[in-house]
Order: structure tokens, then sequence, then C-alpha cells
């Protein structure tokens, strides 16, 4: 037999042998170079920031983002069951790389454009969200924050979801489909199923705080999953998972994985009757039978493939010991108050009425107290700018008050005190009621320029003649020698009858509100020559707001330099944080807030908390009250702090900070 072999290979021409020999030999490498190249272990693909997509071999990552554009910021990475890729990116839209693609290709749509006034603007809305249809693979769905939209050909073409009730401006953090029914995670609405359009929300027994009476917010939905007909959904802020056997009421999963205040659920995945979680912190795998939870061994193989620099998200291949796994990292520092000059600020708000009336006292208080930051009421409530600025407009609507402000900034500074202007932006009555109301939010119902409280007057943020207006009022406020502008208002009004405002400068009617305050901050930020700063209310640094008021602290935290949450223990409401004692519930709330803060930012900008520096709904009011929140600042990973007493009255702050 042998010799029977041995004769027929001598037979073949040798041209035939060799095609028989390399062919195969090159598809095995082709194989090996594609799934494992250079390495024969299982394939991760990374995201390192400011590196861009790597593919790691077991031993190394060599580089893997052909097609993808420079400094994308990547969201989210999974693929389907024939190993299609699919990226969605913060700000550059998606990416597929099918199996036999070379390169990533970019499917976005043009309608997942941000709406933007600023023309040398060209990015997408960042995307929030993203779901493959186990039951119809080239059916996708996607979410840019508030929106919706569905393709049936693997991203060829996309198509926008209407939403018939969306009563509350969802915020969609993550999407599944299970049993052909489409479910959204939200910011601060829980589960959503999701049925032709109409929307129920699922919130029985998810995670959520009281606010007042009933009323309450669902924690941030950071992961979706399904296993043998029960509904998982994971939560941020170490709020855990929850399952549900009905799809209606949800039950703990009672396994305690947190290992931060941080830890975040990000992916939720059967396999073989347990559920692999990961986290922002480890990887975990979870019997559902026997309720066991424990640290999955792949988190050690994972581990030997992390550097210092990355990745900051990973994927996982499906294979036969897991699921196919999104894998997000934090790994990101909040180092940059040690780096920049508005950083580590302790400061102290002081009105003009009371800098008239008795600065040397301020001063003196200011140095008792360990003060090294002052903020200063420059353009106030009403629009009168306690400077002398040089603006035309300014001057015609009567705006300008002549003041000593460049002493008072020269004497500060002898002191070596950071001196911040505080300039309110939207509210603004002195421009409201110029040039016959102009440029005045009106009223839908009157057609006249549009009353909320009282004494409130809001001009239209859409206005790129309001929005230079500011900007140049801030620039003016720079030269005088200012080291800070901090805006303050910049938001959409909220009180009084909002429903019947009427924006009559947007040009699109799709424009969210926090687009708008983006391009405001964007260019502010670029011709003011000074470090920006922005108020914004300390509930949205808890969840992603967007577009109730505009501030959404993710999106325009890449636009400024430091955000200031007001998160005055006091403004929460009296059923908030009701499970600790009234002694204890200011610390926490200000550790909370600030953690907060810090990791929906992005850690990209100094979070400089607004604490309470007056009695108001305070039963423990006294020098303890305030330390307690300096110490809940700390606690919460920041170093820098602003006490706000709206009379300028310190002399608690005083006691407190002096020991006097």
């Amino acid at each position: 037999m042998f010799l029977k072999i041995k004769k027929f290979v001598a037979d073949i021409p040798v041209r035939h042998f060799l095609a028989a020999a390399v062919i195969p030999a090159v598809a095995i490498l082709l194989w090996n170079n594609l799934l494992f190249p250079s390495g024969g272990e299982r394939r991760y693909i990374g995201f390192f920031p400011g590196k861009g997509v790597r593919l790691y071999n077991g031993s190394s990552w060599r580089d893997y983002s052909d097609g993808l554009p420079s400094g994308i910021e990547a969201v989210y990475m999974t693929s389907d069951s024939k190993g299609n890729l699919y990226l969605t990116t913060g700000y550059s839209g998606i990416f597929r790389r099918g199996t036999q693609d070379s390169v990533w290709k970019d499917i976005s749509s043009a309608e997942f454009r941000r709406r933007t006034q600023l023309a040398e603007v060209q990015e997408y809305r960042n995307i929030t969200a993203f779901c493959i249809d186990p039951g119809n693979e080239s059916r996708l769905y996607l979410a840019t924050k508030h929106t919706l939209y569905a393709s049936n050909d693997s991203g060829a073409s996309w198509n926008r979801i209407n939403i018939k009730n969306n009563k509350n401006s969802y915020y969609y953090t993550s999407l599944a489909v299970i049993d052909s029914l489409l479910y959204a995670g939200t910011s601060f609405n829980g589960v959503l199923a999701i049925n032709n359009g109409v929307v129920s929300e699922l919130t029985d027994g998810v995670p959520k705080e009281y606010y007042v009476g009933p009323f309450y917010f669902c924690e941030g939905v950071s992961a979706l999953g399904e296993s043998n007909g029960r509904l998982y959904s994971g939560y941020l802020f170490g709020r855990g998972v929850v399952e549900s056997a009905d799809r209606k009421k949800w039950a703990p999963v009672n396994a305690a994985f947190s290992k931060t205040a941080t830890e975040g659920v990000y992916c939720i995945a059967p396999f073989n009757g347990r559920l692999f979680i990961a986290s922002d912190e480890a990887v975990y795998e979870y019997d559902v039978k026997h309720k066991n939870l424990s640290v999955s061994v792949m988190q050690q193989e994972l581990e030997e493939s992390f550097s210092d620099s990355g990745p900051s998200m990973l994927f996982v291949p499906a294979s036969d010991v897991n699921p196919p796994l999104f894998v997000k990292r934090n790994i990101a520092a909040y180092d940059i108050e040690k780096s920049k000059d508005a950083g580590k600020r302790r400061g102290l708000y002081v009105s003009w009425s009371m800098i008239d009336k008795n600065f040397k006292g301020f001063l003196e208080i200011v140095e008792r107290s360990g003060i090294n930051a002052v903020i200063i009421d420059v353009k106030d409530d009403f629009g009168i700018i306690n400077a002398p600025v040089d603006s035309k407009t300014a001057r015609e609507i009567g705006a300008v008050k002549n003041t000593n402000i460049g002493e008072i900034i020269n004497a500060l500074h002898k002191k070596n005190i950071w001196v911040v202007a505080r300039n309110v932006t939207f509210k603004d009555k002195k421009l409201y009621e110029a040039y016959s109301g102009k440029y005045a939010i009106l009223d839908k119902v009157t057609g006249k320029p549009w009353v909320g409280l009282p004494r409130e007057r809001w001009c239209d943020p859409y206005s790129q003649f309001v929005r230079d207006y500011n900007i140049e009022i801030a620039k003016e406020t720079a030269k005088l020698g200012f080291d800070e502008i901090q805006f303050d208002y910049i938001r959409f009004p909220t009180d009084g009858p909002t429903g019947r405002c009427r924006y009559r400068y947007r040009d699109k009617d799709d424009t969210f509100k926090s687009e708008i305050m983006g391009d405001f901050l964007q260019q502010a930020r670029r011709e003011t020559g000074v470090p920006v700063s922005i108020d914004i209310y300390g509930f949205n640094a808890w969840y992603r707001f967007g577009n109730l008021i505009g501030q959404d602290i993710e999106f325009i935290s890449r636009f400024v330099d430091v955000i200031c949450p007001m998160i005055y223990p006091s403004h929460f409401c009296a059923s908030f944080y009701n499970r600790y004692p009234v002694t204890d519930k200011p610390y926490r709330i200000v550790k909370d807030s600030t953690l907060r803060a810090i990791y929906l930012s992005g850690k990209r900008v100094v979070i400089r908390g607004w604490i309470q520096g007056f009695d108001y709904l305070s039963p423990t009011w006294g020098p303890e009250y305030i330390l307690g929140q300096i110490k809940g600042v700390k606690d919460g990973g920041a170093m820098s702090w602003a006490l706000w007493n709206p009379a300028g009255d310190h002399s608690m702050a005083d006691k407190a900070l002096s020991g006097k």
C-alpha cells in the first residue's frame, strides 16, 4: 500500500503538488492572521484613548483603526453571530467592519448629525445606545440621546422611530431586542418596552431615588440582557442588577459585586446557564440556578492584556468558554485639578452690594478662612453689568454700571486670590426689554414676550445675537483682569408656563436644547481667552437630563474648564436620601453629587461644587453643616468647592473655616 501511495504522489505534477500544499497553508495563515494574529490566542479588540482601535494577539497589541477618523471617542463595540463588528462613537458616528473587510466603514446617517448654528462644527451626535436584533441580525437599533433609529439592512440606511408618548424627553442609555420587542434603558426613567412606537415604563422595583412625595428618579440603566425568559437590567453607581420574570416587576439580583461607588454594569450576556456580567471594575459570572456570583476566570487573562494607557473598552468575541462580551474600563484618572490654574480652588461668592458696603470686612473673612478664590457678580440677574465694559450694545440698552471693579481685582490679586466673574447669561431683563423685545422668548398664546416668574425675564438662547452679546461681555470682562468667567443661568427657563415658550430663532425644530448650549460654550471658550466655568443644577450632576433645560453635563463638559453643580443639600427636597440620618444627609448628598459629576463629565473638567452657605431648610445649620459639605467634596474625589450665600453673609463660613 505504501509503495502505491508513493508511486501516486510521484506521478502528480510538481505544480499541482505545490498548489495542493501551499493553498491550505495560505488559507490557514490568513485565517490565523485574521482571528488570531501573531499569537494564536483569543482575539480581543480594544479602544485606546488617543491611539484608536487595536487588536490583541495574546502577547501584544497592533493597530486596527484603518478607516476610522483620528481622535475618535469610542463608546461601544459588539458583533453579530457571523463576526461582523459594529463600533459606536461619541461624536464620529457608527462604523461596521465585516468579516471580509480590511477597513472600518462609516454607516452613519446624516440624521445623526449634531444640530448646530456654528458653521465650523461638523460632527455627529453622541450615540448613546446600540443593539442587534438576534432574530434578524440585519436589523439594528441605535439611539442618539433622545432619538431612536432602526436599520433593516445592516446600517446601509436608517429610519427614525416615532415615539408616540415621549412625555419625558427620554434619554436612551441602552437597548436590547428580546422576543422581537425593543427594550430601552434610560438615564432617569427606568426601562421602557417599545411596541410600534408606544412606550410602557417598567419602573416597579428598579433602583430609584425618591425626590418629593411619590416623585422619583430611576438610576441610569447601563445594560440590558435576557436569559431563560428573564429580563435583566444593569445600573450605574454601584446599584447592581435587577431581574424580571414577568417583564413588569423587578427584583434585585442578590449578589453584592460592587467594588466601588462608581461601578457600573455595561454588559449582561447569558452563557450555559450562567450570566456574564461585565462592569467597569471586573467581569463576573452569575450562576442563575444557585444565585452565586464570582469573578470570572477570564478576569486574570484580560488583565494580562491591560496597560496603564488602555484599553478603556474591550470587545471579546464569543468562544467555547464565553459569550460575546463588551468590557468598559474605568481607567481615566481625575487629576485635572492638579494641572489647571482653575483647579484646587476654595471660593466665596460676593454680591456687588456687599463689595460696595463692606469690601474690607469681606477681605478679612477671606484671609482668615484660607479662601483662595472669590466669585464676584459682574453681569447680574437683571442684566446690569457692574463693570465699565466697552460694549456698544450694553451701553445702548443701559446695562453698564461704572464701578471701581479694577481696584477690587487688584486688591484680591495682591492676596493671591483667583478672581472669578459671575456672568448671568440668558436671564437678562435689560436685553429682554431692549429693541422692543426683539430677543425675548415669545409666548405662543399671546404672541408677546414670555414671562415666567414675576421677577425673571428670559432671552432666546437660539439667537446668535443674544449669544454674541454675552460672549462680548465675557471678553470685555476678561480684559479687566478676571482670571475666569463663570456663566450662570446657562440654561432654558424652568419656572412658569414653560410650555408656552416659543423660540423664534430656532432654525431646526429637532435641535436639542443642550446642543445650543454647546454652541454658546464652544464659541465662548474659543473667544474669551480665560478659563470658562458654568453653573448647573445639582441634579444635572446626577443624571443625563439633556433636553429638559439644556444642561447635559456629559456633552457640555467638552467645552468648558470648570463645572459648578449647585449641590445645596436643602435643594434636594425632603424625601431625598431619607435612608440617612438628618445629621448625615448634607455630607452624603454633597459627596455623591461630587462623585457623580466627576464620573458623568468624563473626568475632563474641574468639578467645583457650589455648597450651601445659607440657612434654609437646614435643621442642623451651623459650622459643622458647612464642614460636613466640604468633607463630602473631598470624599467625593474633588479638591474644589465654592460657598454660596445670596446675601453675602459669610459669618457662619467664617466660624467654620477660621475656627472663630
